[in-house]
């Protein structure tokens, strides 16, 4: 009897696993993801998409959302359909506003709609009503009254069963009623326990941000292991943008010194030569510190075997090539190919471009991204783009680069204004040009690319209002081109 029983389930399961090729269940899609949450189910949950179910709809809009940021628009429209007026999924109005949270062009287009669709579900009916209403709370508080908040949240504490995160909603309504001390405390005790939290204290903080938010990580530190791994690196790479924008503010100091002493003579010379000496030799001092501080964050979050701080740590390794050898980036790299191995392909194209490391190779290089733009990997086109910039296969070809550039842009690709933006601020065999330089990394920011605001702070450190009002009648003309 056990052997016939064996067999008989054995039928069972066949039978139940469908002819080969078939699409996937979505049950079948969301166990694949357990197992594996970088599992390819993109094509599978297009044709559930397409046969209207609209749960498919939503998670393939996360699934988008989640990857290449010029997806963007195709998962707003996804999250849209999914939401079907009210009458479908309403947590793709949770998922809508994440998306939009992220990107400040797409939200102020998608206001109006936001603010109708509040209008088409009770709010209070079930924890996914809840869950759709606050999240919407935290991009549009401006929809709510904040008595109707504290209820809502009063009522999500009380039906939360698991993961529970209220903090991050009591903190923006502190901070929108004016408890600037409430918000403060809120938004700390949220980084335990929502990601988004870092950016938002970051935020709050205004103009203090670059100096309060360092301090902070600091008293965070000793913490590091109650915090998620998502939160850990997202630290890590907060603090590495506001250092490499502090380094890029110090430069244009240093410059600024060295052009006023100049003409000077004698001991007045010397002197200024002394003072050059000493400020050089503390500005190492301090980089040095603050770069083992972004790298002990990654580090952690290297060590629970988060694959997005091992891209950080290699992309960190690229940029600073005098701390690291390329066999240490190439190890990292060897771990991030066990579970996105076209991410690493990508990644071991940028060490191969890196002029620093003996392992300079960009005809090899051309050659990995050649393999990427035939497997459709969404950001190869850049990587070429970077290629010619930097003239791995000759001389620099700013004008290829830039026309692949100006068509990702095209396409929706935050990061490509981003590189225009750098190009024409300190790019190789290109005629400099703040104003442009200035255009394009608000573009960038606007379409949510983080990078964008340091360079602004950069640029705004050295350019006159004169020029400052050129580059805004600039942006506005990208946008009209690019229709933003």
């Amino acid at each position: 009897m056990k052997g016939k029983s064996t067999v008989l389930v054995a039928a069972m399961l066949l039978g139940c696993a469908g002819p080969a090729g078939a699409v996937q269940s979505l049950e079948q899609i969301r166990y694949a993801l357990y197992k594996d949450p970088n599992a390819d189910v993109i094509a599978d949950l297009r044709s559930l998409a397409e046969r209207g179910d609209l749960a498919s709809k939503l998670l393939l809009g996360d699934r988008l959302a989640a990857g290449d940021a010029a997806n963007g628009e195709e998962a707003l429209a996804l999250y849209k359909e999914a939401f079907a007026e009210g009458r479908g999924e309403v947590l793709a109005l949770s998922s809508l506003s994440r998306l939009l949270e992220r990107n400040p062009r797409m939200r102020k287009a998608n206001a109006g709609y936001v603010r109708e669709a509040l209008g088409r579900f009770p709010h209070a009916r079930d924890p996914r009503t809840l869950d759709a209403a606050l999240e919407v709370f935290l991009v549009f508080p401006e929809y709510f009254q904040a008595p109707r908040v504290a209820e809502l949240i009063g009522l999500y504490e009380s039906s939360c069963l698991e993961f529970c995160r209220p903090q991050l909603y009591k903190a923006v309504l502190a901070e929108r009623q004016g408890r600037r001390d409430d918000a403060e405390r809120g938004y700390r005790a949220a980084v335990f326990v929502d990601t988004r939290a870092v950016l938002r204290y970051y935020d709050f903080l205004g103009d203090a941000q670059d100096t309060a938010f360092p301090a902070f990580a600091k008293t965070l530190f000793e913490h590091k292991e109650r915090l998620p791994v998502e939160a850990v690196h997202r630290i890590g790479t907060l603090l590495d943008s506001i250092y490499s924008t502090q380094s890029g503010l110090i430069a244009i100091e240093n410059r600024a010194l060295r052009e006023a002493d100049a003409g000077l003579e004698g001991d007045a010379k010397t002197e200024a030569s002394a003072a050059d000496k000493a400020r050089a030799e503390a500005q190492a001092k301090l980089l040095a510190q603050t770069n083992a501080e972004v790298r002990a964050w990654l580090d952690n979050a290297i060590e629970r075997n988060w694959v997005p701080a091992m891209v950080s740590k290699v992309n960190n390794m690229t940029s600073s090539p005098q701390d690291f050898t390329a066999d240490e980036a190439f190890a990292l790299i060897e771990r991030i190919a066990r579970t996105d191995p076209l991410r690493a392909k990508a990644l071991k194209a940028s060490v191969l471009m890196v002029t620093n490391w003996l392992t300079l190779d960009p005809e090899k290089a051309h050659g990995l991204i050649q393999e990427l733009l035939d497997a459709n990997y969404p950001e190869a086109q850049l990587l070429l783009g970077d290629l010619y910039s930097r003239g791995g296969l000759d001389e620099p070809d700013l004008d290829k680069a830039l026309a692949i550039f100006h068509q990702q842009a095209l396409n929706g690709s935050p990061s490509a204004y981003y590189r225009i933006a750098s190009l024409y601020n300190f790019g190789r065999a290109i005629c400099h040009d703040k104003v442009k330089a200035h255009a394009y990394a608000e573009a960038a920011k606007g379409l949510g690319e983080f990078r964008a605001n340091g360079l602004l702070k950069r640029l705004e450190k050295e350019m006159s209002s004169d020029e400052l009002q050129r580059a805004t009648l600039a942006r506005d003309a990208i946008y009209k081109e690019y229709r933003l």
